[in-house]
């Protein structure tokens, strides 16, 4: 297997795990807060990715988390708590499917922020981009049937929250590409384990500050929203975060920004399977959309051969 193909087998595992925040996120708030979940999602998920580390560690693989920098990763990771408490705000004043389609904007600004940063962005990228964006509004009718009066806040949070994580993405590369050591050569201090470790650190961090602010947390009670809470911090928050990493380790930003853009299309499916509600052809055209995108990202344009120059007789 490929680079490119593990990146993006890593970016669909990532797309995945978090499609399902959507269903373990409205369980536990049924129940919880917004600062409450923010807690004890991050509260499970820390302990767990260091737990990873220490089994990886023991077993010959991967860096110790103290021979690389661990800074930047921490602070990537309080970025990333950030991000999801700014993702709960948004959804607190505009509606999911408005919301979806304002956040999903990313890919673009991914891809524009690779652009101003040197790496080359090609035509085909841009057509990718755009039949993207086009088929996540498609997946949610009300976007398209006019999404009504929509508290502006929420609008300028949620933009201000795709715009973060594109920025988390362009950071997310540097981050685990690998650093050189003081004899000149490289060794795998860009871990995708050990950067989600100390990033989940740098988040849980982020999330006790909040929880200090509000006076204190409450704990989910009841299987339904114990389990619930146990999934969203290690499937939606652990599995996704470290397959991210590795993600964009072996693909680069703006192709991984795509390939997660699948993340709105699965979580459509388990709308379909979990929740028992239904689609509409829109729907599905958009995520065939969707799809479509992601491929068509991830396609190596032909580079036209030089004209062979035949010598004078």
């Amino acid at each position: 297997m490929s680079a490119k193909q593990r990146g993006i087998a890593w970016m669909l595992v990532s797309a995945l795990a978090y499609s399902l925040f959507t269903v373990f996120g409205k369980n536990v708030l049924e129940q919880l807060g917004t600062t409450d979940v923010l807690f004890w999602r991050f509260a499970i998920a820390a302990p767990v990715a260091w737990t990873v580390v220490a089994i990886r560690r023991a077993s010959g693989y991967g860096p110790s988390p103290l021979a690389v920098d661990w800074r930047p990763r921490f602070a990537a990771g309080v970025v990333f708590g950030l991000l999801a408490y700014l993702a709960f705000a948004s959804l607190d004043r505009l509606p999911g499917a408005l919301y979806i389609v304002i956040c999903y904007t990313y890919p673009a600004m991914v891809a524009i922020g690779a652009r101003i940063l040197g790496k080359p962005t090609t035509r085909h990228m841009w057509w990718a981009v755009f039949i993207t964006l086009l088929g996540i509004a498609f997946t949610v009718p009300e976007v398209v049937d006019g999404a009504g009066d929509s508290a502006v806040i929420g609008m300028i949070i949620t933009l201000g929250n795709a715009f973060l994580y594109a920025c988390y993405i362009l950071f997310s590369e540097r981050i685990v590409a690998a650093e050189p050591t003081d004899d000149g050569s490289h060794h795998n201090s860009g871990d995708g384990f050990v950067a989600a470790a100390w990033g989940l650190t740098g988040s849980f961090l982020l999330a006790a500050i909040f929880a200090l602010g509000a006076g204190g947390v409450d704990a989910p009670s009841g299987p339904k929203y114990v389990w619930s809470m146990i999934a969203l911090g290690v499937i939606s928050t652990v599995i996704s975060g470290t397959a991210f990493f590795l993600g964009v380790k072996h693909l680069g930003p703006a192709p991984a920004a795509l390939v997660a853009a699948t993340e709105p299309v699965l979580t459509l499916i388990w709308v379909v399977l979990i929740l028992d509600e239904s689609l509409v052809p829109i729907q599905i055209l958009g995520a065939v959309l969707v799809i479509v995108g992601v491929i068509w990202s991830q396609k190596v344009p032909k580079i036209s051969e030089p004209a062979r120059v035949v010598p004078a007789p």
